[in-house]
């Protein structure tokens, strides 16, 4: 299924090891996406890994922390 963003709800809602692939509908939103990662880590202190597929617009995050 292809989705809009990555909602700070759906990464908080993310249990600690789990990972989720995100197909998104452009680049844009796939670097909208880690730059999330990066807000959740500055303001919640949750920790999050972000593998970027810039060729299909999708991104894999897994919860660390």
């Amino acid at each position: 299924m292809v989705q809009d963003k990555v909602t700070r709800k759906e990464l908080e809602a993310m249990r600690v090891g789990s990972t989720r692939i995100f197909n998104l509908i452009d680049g844009g939103k796939v670097k909208s996406a880690l730059v999330t990662c990066q807000q959740m880590k500055n303001e919640k202190k949750l920790e999050f890994t972000a593998k970027p597929d810039w060729e299909n617009n999708a991104v894999a995050i897994t919860r660390n922390k």
